[in-house]
């Protein structure tokens, strides 16, 4: 999941990561052979469901204790990150972006140690074989962390973060995503509003509306009404967990105000938060301001517990 992925932006490396994801997801669903009656039946179950139960589900997030729905194996997410995360490096190799340690080391001491310390206060440290990458692109104020243990960052936000703590405030967000295993739950999520168009594609069909038109429907209602929220939910759950992996890992979580002023100042226009994957950077700061006396207690207790941590 990327850091500042929004609709709109004119820089594509904003949605790299995310284009190489998506085509990953594609890619299973091929795999997965979907047929018109496979459809009928999903959709059977999934409408017979009250609207509010679509996206509860079996797993716990870390942390939050929120209840998501997840229909991916935690096995295929992180092979799905993987994949993407070696065709981006091979992408930006053939680019000549890679930044090297051997071209700047302080770069790569810095992502390093600040990473370390996010991933060993996490419990992720053992679960993968984490691996990153700085991309050189100065224009380009963007970090991502995906299932697998794979981190990208861009050199455009290394002066926006400033320093180890601002730099904790972007990888303790990633890695919160990670946790939360995000990109396993949007998986999950735009399965079920797939089978929704096309379910009504195919009712729509038969009582004689076009499909395109009933399934188009469909689809709007889902991005606005279900993906897009739940999008702005992972993105705030990613500061809440991000902080606190901030603090456990011994840097200051009133530092993550600061950042998220310099990332504001940094930016440009932005669509409607109803319209947008990420909350508004307000709304950001005033969550981050409220959770702070609770990540407070993992600042000054390191060895506290985190909570939902099977």
């Amino acid at each position: 999941m990327c850091w500042r992925c929004d609709p709109g932006t004119g820089n594509p490396d904003l949605w790299a990561i995310e284009d190489l994801l998506q085509a990953q997801v594609q890619e299973h669903l091929a795999r997965q052979k979907l047929r018109r009656r496979d459809i009928l039946w999903l959709g059977a179950g999934l409408l017979a469901l009250p609207a509010a139960s679509w996206l509860q589900g079996c797993a716990t997030v870390p942390v939050s204790g929120r209840s998501q729905l997840m229909l991916l194996t935690a096995e295929e997410e992180s092979k799905m990150g993987v994949a993407a995360f070696a065709q981006l490096r091979d992408k930006e190799g053939e680019r000549g972006r890679l930044l090297t340690e051997q071209q700047d080391p302080a770069a790569h001491a810095w992502v390093r140690r600040v990473s370390e310390r996010i991933i060993g206060v996490s419990g992720l440290g053992t679960r993968y074989r984490w691996d990153y990458m700085i991309v050189d692109a100065p224009k380009t104020v963007n970090a991502a962390a995906i299932a697998g243990g794979r981190i990208i960052v861009y050199t455009g936000i290394l002066p926006v973060a400033r320093d180890d703590a601002g730099l904790a405030t972007i990888l303790g967000h990633e890695v919160g995503h990670v946790m939360a295993r995000h990109t396993g739950e949007r998986y999950s999520q735009d399965m079920l509003a797939g089978v929704a168009g096309a379910v009504a594609g195919i009712a729509g069909a038969s009582a004689g509306v076009p499909g395109d038109l009933a399934a188009a429907v469909v689809g709007l209602g889902a991005q606005v009404g279900v993906l897009l929220p739940y999008s702005r939910k992972h993105e705030s759950e990613a500061d809440y967990i991000g902080l606190i992996l901030m603090a456990k890992a011994g840097y200051d979580p009133r530092e993550a105000v600061g950042l998220w002023q310099r990332m504001s100042q940094s930016g440009g226009g932005r669509p409607p938060e109803f319209l947008s994957t990420h909350p508004n950077p307000d709304t950001r700061i005033k969550d981050l301001e409220a959770w702070t006396p609770q990540a407070w207690q993992y600042y000054q207790d390191p060895a506290r517990p985190l909570p939902n941590i099977r």
